[in-house]
């Protein structure tokens, strides 16, 4: 499945009402970091398709749902499942930190 791009509050609880967990990523063209951790969010979304979307969202073009969900710094990342969300990641995670930290949480869904 591919990486979602939203805009909109409602985008988002209609990508999460299909049940699949969610990782949202909050990014800007302009942050160095969230270009880099795009590189990664491409690999994990390759490794991981079947089992959690990856939906990200500009900060900029979207600054309501960034406060919804009281960004500070990007790259800002959370899991979402159902009503559910993690604690902010905050940052760009190297590929083999972020695929451990998804699938340990992923793991307590099973």
């Amino acid at each position: 499945m591919a990486i979602l791009h939203v805009k909109t509050e409602q985008q988002l609880v209609e990508e999460a009402q299909k049940g699949k967990p969610i990782f949202l990523n909050f990014w800007a063209p302009w942050c160095g970091p969230c270009q880099m951790f795009a590189n990664v969010l491409n690999e994990i979304d390759e490794d991981l398709q079947d089992k959690i979307q990856i939906v990200k969202v500009n900060s900029d073009e979207s600054p309501e749902l960034a406060a919804i969900f009281e960004v500070q710094g990007i790259p800002h990342s959370r899991l979402v499942i159902g009503n559910s969300m993690s604690e902010p990641l905050v940052g760009a995670l190297p590929y083999e930190q972020l695929k451990d930290v998804l699938e340990q949480y992923l793991a307590t869904l099973d």
